[in-house]
């Protein structure tokens, strides 16, 4: 079971959560307050993410080897899910939010008497990437690639994209329409300068709805030349040493489709890649740091050929996201240190992040977490599993804590 904390300090593709999540913004012996003894019957959600899927859980003995039903609400918007609880009077659903804001969650049918429960969704943050041509052709249309990556989770952006003059003015706006695997878009942005010499560009990323937050990509500096290139280098300005990236040849107005085979430091790193409407793409990892120089040798039809080299600085390894859990009323939580529960008792889960993104939490075992409220159920061990969605340029972080809860001291008669 999971939650989402409040965060206290403010953006790569990630493998999908399949725990329980919520969202929040310890070294030693924790504590935790007391709470009243868990109902008969209940559901509880975690706070989570647009994207990411969680998991419910249903507690209704009464029910026990049955089907039943949860209806879930935000605004007009409204699904219904089943599950069948456990002989043990447990159930759970795994369900992926669509849409920010407070979703509430009922207890239908044979289990209305498990109540209802609010649960806070926050959007996926986002992050862009501009993939320009170091050579464009002046007075004609080029078209550079646009990407927006959410970091986690299986829905991948929606919205537009916008291209822009660092020095000022819209050139190009154009829907996502294109992807990269489950969890990034990507959009053709066509420009036709008007002018030769170094153009810087970026990119803006403009959500669909609530769901993703925006961005901004990192600034271009392609050079816009009179002259038609046979082949132009296309790559993101940032290359980090071990992060999978693409690098794109692109061929210039007229010039028909060939192949192209890539480079570093003259040294070949890929096969002869045929080039589709004027484009050939090949999925590469840096190997090394420091400043290096890519290229692309291209052949084509009618002995048409050519090459385009880019000098480029591959930055050092990206590293985590790094998460703070640190619940008012306990020590910093430590993953090398014991955190003790009673059963019965319950815990504001709060977490920080230094890419300043949500910290999201999930459960395993004999703990429920209901918004970004942990309550320890009976004895045994619970999981609980921090993740953040990082930044571009901070990866996912995550961070496992184990808790021990202790039963309950028992009543002198």
């Amino acid at each position: 079971m999971s939650s989402i904390a409040p965060r206290s300090r403010g953006v790569r593709i990630a493998a999908t959560i399949a725990l329980s999540l919520g969202v929040t913004a310890a070294s030693g012996l924790a504590t935790a307050t007391s709470a009243p003894a868990a109902p008969s019957s209940f559901i509880a959600a975690p706070n989570g993410m647009v994207g990411v899927p969680e998991t419910i859980t249903i507690k209704a003995p009464s029910a026990a080897g049955q089907v039943v039903t949860i209806g879930l609400q935000l605004g007009p918007a409204s699904q219904v899910l089943q599950t069948t609880i456990a002989s043990n009077g447990f159930g759970s659903v795994t369900w992926t939010p669509t849409g920010a804001g407070g979703w509430t969650i009922n207890g239908l049918g044979s289990i209305s008497s498990a109540g209802s429960t609010t649960t806070t969704v926050v959007p996926m943050p986002t992050y862009t990437v501009l993939l320009a041509q170091n050579q464009l052709q002046q007075g004609v249309t080029n078209n550079v690639l646009g990407a927006v990556v959410a970091p986690i989770g299986t829905l991948a952006p929606t919205g537009n994209l916008t291209l822009s003059s660092v020095n000022g003015g819209i050139l190009s706006t154009a829907p996502l329409s294109g992807q990269f695997g489950t969890n990034t878009a990507t959009a053709t942005l066509p420009w036709n300068p008007g002018f030769s010499g170094a153009a810087p560009i970026q990119a803006t990323y403009q959500p669909a709805s609530g769901g993703q937050g925006a961005s901004t990509s990192p600034i271009s500096q392609p050079n816009v030349t009179t002259a038609v290139p046979t082949v132009a280098m296309r790559w993101p300005e940032n290359l980090y040493i071990g992060t999978s990236t693409v690098l794109q040849a692109v061929l210039g107005q007229g010039i028909p489709d060939g192949s192209a085979a890539f480079l570093l430091d003259g040294q070949g790193i890929s096969p002869s890649i045929p080039t589709v409407n004027g484009v050939a793409s090949f999925q590469w990892t840096p190997p090394t740091t420091g400043v290096h120089t890519i290229g692309v040798l291209f052949s084509g039809a009618k002995n048409v050929s050519g090459s385009s080299f880019q000098s480029v600085n591959i930055l050092g390894a990206l590293t985590a996201d790094n998460i703070t859990v640190n619940p008012p009323t306990q020590p910093v939580w430590s993953v090398a240190q014991p955190i003790v529960m009673r059963a019965g008792t319950s815990v504001t889960l709060v977490g920080t992040s230094a890419s300043g993104t949500p910290v999201l939490f999930s459960e395993q075992g004999p703990c429920a977490i209901a918004g970004a409220v942990l309550t320890a159920l009976s004895a045994g061990q619970c999981q609980v599993t921090a993740i953040t969605p990082g930044n571009s340029l901070l990866t996912p972080g995550s961070e496992t804590y184990t808790l021990t809860v202790q039963a309950p001291p028992r009543k002198k008669n």
